[in-house]
């Protein structure tokens, strides 16, 4: 994923005191399982961002894993015990991925990768809405009744430029609504600076909406300075009645840097499961045997000074679609967004 220009800016500044990634994982690198457990183990100690905040003894597991892989360690045993060693810190964002060719399963981290997300389907949507458009790739649209809107928001990946027009297009066709519902729960994140942008369309006055720290050294407390980020109006106007937001715990990354944005917003209120609790930028690695893993980089914090990293963002109206509702063809979270409307 990537997110945060500026972030990643500061983050070459770190590379280059550090060694570029190209130097790290040159051909000279060693290709044994020790050597890849430890470039995996030594990464995550320079580099990730919540040791602290999990209060996670990352040596003491290093003490744990690393006595089990020898130089006869097979590819199996090994990716075992590399998911074993980052199981602990329970984050959406980690993953571990070896060549198909390996025949090894997908590793992801978090409740995301332990639990599959069964609450919502897209298709049901169509039941309750009046007229239905697209917008591109990010945006579906349209109305769920005379008087109230929807926008349902897929991703902020795309360039920066495409979502001003898609906004002014977008709100300008529902302006006159009563209310919006806008839906985020099949959005698994993008660019922390489209997220904001889009939360800042509905915004009435500036507040602040959460803060992000880099690591910058090799103490699990060092980090780069503070990046706070604002909710504020921007854009050709802004739309500031009603809004309810759904969200769910697949609504993770930059999705949840959106509730964090959105909320500052005396017109939104939050309905659904609470988010997935993934909010930092992260990168992706490679080991020298070709295994590629996701590494979480960051401190972000909501602007109450908390990090909800591993728990997520509680809605204000708690709601979650079965399996049998759904199969049904009713979605009860919009309707309990809808019932708050009325």
């Amino acid at each position: 994923m990537s997110r945060l220009i500026l972030t990643l800016c500061t983050f070459l500044l770190l590379l280059l005191n550090t060694g570029c990634e190209k130097e790290l994982l040159s051909h000279e690198t060693p290709n044994s399982p020790e050597q890849n457990f430890e470039v995996l183990w030594q990464e995550f100690d320079r580099m990730y961002g919540t040791f602290a905040v999990k209060r996670i003894d990352w040596q003491a597991l290093y003490n744990q894993y690393r006595p089990q892989v020898t130089p006869t360690t097979t590819d199996g045993e090994l990716f075992t015990i590399m998911t074993q060693l980052l199981e602990p810190l329970d984050d959406n964002h980690i993953y571990l991925r070896a060549p198909r060719k390996a025949g090894l399963p997908d590793y992801s981290g978090g409740i995301l990768g332990r639990k599959q997300q069964n609450d919502y389907e897209s298709n049901v949507l169509d039941h309750y809405l009046q007229t239905k458009h697209k917008y591109g790739e990010a945006f579906t649209w349209g109305w769920l009744s005379d008087g109230t809107g929807y926008i349902h928001i897929h991703d902020f990946s795309y360039d920066y430029a495409y979502y001003p027009k898609a906004m002014d297009h977008i709100l300008g066709a529902l302006k006159e609504a009563d209310a919006i519902v806008v839906d985020v729960r099949e959005n698994w994140g993008g660019e922390d600076r489209v997220s904001q942008y889009i939360a800042n369309r509905f915004a009435s006055s500036t507040s602040l909406s959460f803060t992000s720290r880099l690591r910058n050294g090799p103490g699990h407390n060092d980090f780069g300075p503070e990046l706070r980020f604002y909710t504020r109006p921007e854009g050709t106007f802004q739309y500031t009645k009603p809004v309810m937001l759904l969200t769910r715990r697949a609504t993770f990354s930059s999705g949840e840097t959106f509730v964090l944005a959105m909320r500052q917003n005396p017109n939104i209120t939050v309905v659904g499961d609470t988010t997935g609790g993934a909010f930092s930028d992260a990168i992706r690695r490679e080991l020298p045997n070709g295994w590629m893993y996701r590494l979480p980089i960051a401190d972000v914090r909501a602007a109450d000074g908390k990090n909800y990293e591993s728990i997520g963002l509680a809605p204000d109206v708690w709601v979650k679609n079965t399996r049998e509702e759904l199969e049904a063809g009713q979605d009860k979270t919009l309707e309990q967004a809808l019932a708050l409307l009325e």
